[in-house]
Protein backbone atom coordinates (compact mmCIF):
# COMPACT_ATOMS: atom_id res chain seq x y z
CA UNK A 1 0.00 0.00 0.00
CA UNK A 2 1.44 3.29 -0.92
CA UNK A 3 1.64 6.35 1.46
CA UNK A 4 0.71 9.66 0.67
CA UNK A 5 4.15 11.08 0.91
CA UNK A 6 5.03 8.52 -2.02
CA UNK A 7 1.98 9.15 -3.88
CA UNK A 8 1.20 13.33 -4.36
CA UNK A 9 -1.83 15.15 -5.55
CA UNK A 10 -0.04 15.55 -9.15
CA UNK A 11 -0.34 11.50 -9.48
CA UNK A 12 -3.57 11.53 -8.56
CA UNK A 13 -4.63 14.14 -10.75
CA UNK A 14 -3.03 12.42 -13.50
CA UNK A 15 -4.76 8.97 -12.51
CA UNK A 16 -8.07 10.50 -12.62
CA UNK A 17 -7.67 12.62 -16.06
CA UNK A 18 -6.45 9.52 -17.99
CA UNK A 19 -9.15 7.80 -16.57
CA UNK A 20 -11.56 10.46 -17.22
CA UNK A 21 -10.64 10.66 -21.30
CA UNK A 22 -10.46 7.01 -21.60
CA UNK A 23 -13.29 6.08 -19.74
CA UNK A 24 -15.68 9.27 -19.62
CA UNK A 25 -18.81 7.69 -19.33
CA UNK A 26 -18.14 5.21 -16.16
CA UNK A 27 -19.16 7.20 -12.73
CA UNK A 28 -17.35 8.95 -10.71
CA UNK A 29 -16.99 6.32 -7.93
CA UNK A 30 -16.21 4.05 -10.69
CA UNK A 31 -13.17 5.60 -11.40
CA UNK A 32 -12.26 6.30 -7.75
CA UNK A 33 -12.14 2.60 -7.01
CA UNK A 34 -9.91 1.86 -9.97
CA UNK A 35 -7.64 4.71 -9.35
CA UNK A 36 -7.79 3.34 -5.41
CA UNK A 37 -6.63 0.22 -6.26
CA UNK A 38 -3.74 1.26 -8.37
CA UNK A 39 -2.34 3.93 -6.35
CA UNK A 40 -3.05 2.87 -3.12
CA UNK A 41 -5.51 6.21 -1.20
CA UNK A 42 -7.62 5.18 1.30
CA UNK A 43 -10.90 5.62 0.06
CA UNK A 44 -12.75 6.94 2.89
CA UNK A 45 -10.71 10.06 2.08
CA UNK A 46 -12.25 9.96 -1.80
CA UNK A 47 -15.47 9.64 0.04
CA UNK A 48 -14.93 12.55 2.47
CA UNK A 49 -13.63 14.26 -0.40
CA UNK A 50 -16.66 14.15 -2.51
CA UNK A 51 -18.64 14.78 0.17
CA UNK A 52 -16.84 18.40 1.14
CA UNK A 53 -16.64 19.06 -2.63
CA UNK A 54 -20.55 18.21 -3.28
CA UNK A 55 -19.64 15.95 -6.13
CA UNK A 56 -22.23 13.55 -7.23
CA UNK A 57 -20.62 10.09 -7.08
CA UNK A 58 -22.62 8.54 -9.46
CA UNK A 59 -22.28 11.80 -12.49
CA UNK A 60 -20.20 9.96 -15.36
CA UNK A 61 -16.50 10.83 -14.84
CA UNK A 62 -16.62 13.21 -18.00
CA UNK A 63 -19.25 15.80 -16.88
CA UNK A 64 -16.54 16.64 -14.43
CA UNK A 65 -14.43 19.87 -15.23
CA UNK A 66 -10.80 20.18 -15.35
CA UNK A 67 -10.80 22.32 -11.94
CA UNK A 68 -13.11 19.99 -10.53
CA UNK A 69 -10.95 17.39 -10.77
CA UNK A 70 -8.09 19.14 -9.48
CA UNK A 71 -10.08 20.22 -6.17
CA UNK A 72 -10.87 16.78 -6.15
CA UNK A 73 -7.29 15.15 -6.18
CA UNK A 74 -6.27 17.68 -3.57
CA UNK A 75 -9.02 16.78 -1.21
CA UNK A 76 -8.31 13.25 -1.21
CA UNK A 77 -4.43 13.37 -0.51
CA UNK A 78 -5.49 15.87 2.13
CA UNK A 79 -7.59 13.66 3.48
CA UNK A 80 -5.60 10.02 3.38
CA UNK A 81 -2.66 12.52 4.90
CA UNK A 82 -5.09 13.40 7.74
CA UNK A 83 -6.46 9.79 8.12
CA UNK A 84 -2.99 8.36 8.67
CA UNK A 85 -1.96 11.23 11.13
CA UNK A 86 -5.44 10.43 13.22
CA UNK A 87 -4.45 7.02 13.38
CA UNK A 88 -0.96 7.67 14.80
CA UNK A 89 -1.21 6.77 18.43
CA UNK A 90 -0.54 9.41 20.78
CA UNK A 91 2.56 8.01 22.18
CA UNK A 92 4.61 8.15 19.06
CA UNK A 93 3.85 11.98 18.36
CA UNK A 94 5.60 12.40 21.76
Amino acid sequence: MNRPDQVNPDSILDELSTRQHLHPHRSLQQILAEAQRKLGFCMGAAQAAIAWLRLDASLAVGRLRRSELIQLARSIHRFWRQALADSVPQSQLT
